[in-house]
Formats: structure tokens, C-alpha cells, sequence
């Protein structure tokens, strides 16, 4: 019993995080009397869509980043002070960027982007 409402909690608690984390549009882009079609709010499906795919998204991405910064710290260590392959440099450089790009980008997925994909 305990475990079925621990469950609900935590799920309720995604789905309140998750709607609470969702952008906004500005004021501007909510007229949409004078806006053309194309820009209009995206439906229902397209919200419920973003929720349930940033739900499965928003994990994947920080397992990724913390991966990839374990990993690229290792690797930093193991070859501090090693030459790299271009121009007589160390490898530190490749490894901060690729380190760093796991890291950006979106970390949710908006319902704009569910709309564009899925065409809604």
C-alpha cells in the first residue's frame, strides 16, 4: 500500500515539475488573432507529448552529461601533458569541448518541437 502511494506521489511530482519547467510563450507570441497560422499555440497532444517525451528525455540527458564528464575526466588525467595529434597541443582542448557539448542543448522537450516533429 505504502508503495502504490509513494508511486502516485512521485509521479504527481514529475508531472508538477515537468509542467512547472516547460517554457512559456512571452506575451507577444501569445496574440494569436494577429499571428498566421504557422505560429499558433500548439495543441493538447503536443503538451502531453512534450511532458511524457522530456520525462524519458530529461534522465537520459543527465545520465549522459555526468557519463561524459566522469569519462573525460579520467581520460584528461590519464593523458595530462601527452601531445596531441594536431600542432603539437594536448588533448585537453577536445576533451572540454566534447565535455561541454553533452552538457547543452535543451535538456526538455517543447511542445513547439513536438508540434514540428510529429505535425500536429
Amino acid at each position: 500500500m505504502k508503495s502504490k502511494v509513494f508511486s502516485l506521489l512521485a509521479l504527481a511530482l514529475v508531472f508538477t515539475l515537468t509542467m512547472a519547467l516547460m517554457p512559456t510563450p512571452s506575451r507577444a507570441e501569445a496574440d494569436t488573432a494577429t499571428a498566421p497560422a504557422s505560429t499558433q499555440d500548439p495543441g493538447f497532444f503536443s503538451v502531453l507529448g512534450s511532458v511524457l517525451l522530456s520525462t524519458l528525455y530529461l534522465p537520459t540527458k543527465l545520465v549522459t552529461c555526468v557519463g561524459t564528464q566522469a569519462v573525460t575526466a579520467v581520460g584528461y588525467v590519464g593523458t595530462f601533458g601527452v601531445a596531441g595529434n594536431y600542432d603539437g597541443k594536448t588533448h585537453g582542448p577536445e576533451m572540454g569541448e566534447v565535455a561541454r557539448r553533452s552538457c547543452t542543448g535543451p535538456w526538455v522537450v517543447t511542445p513547439s518541437q513536438v508540434a514540428k516533429d510529429y505535425g500536429e
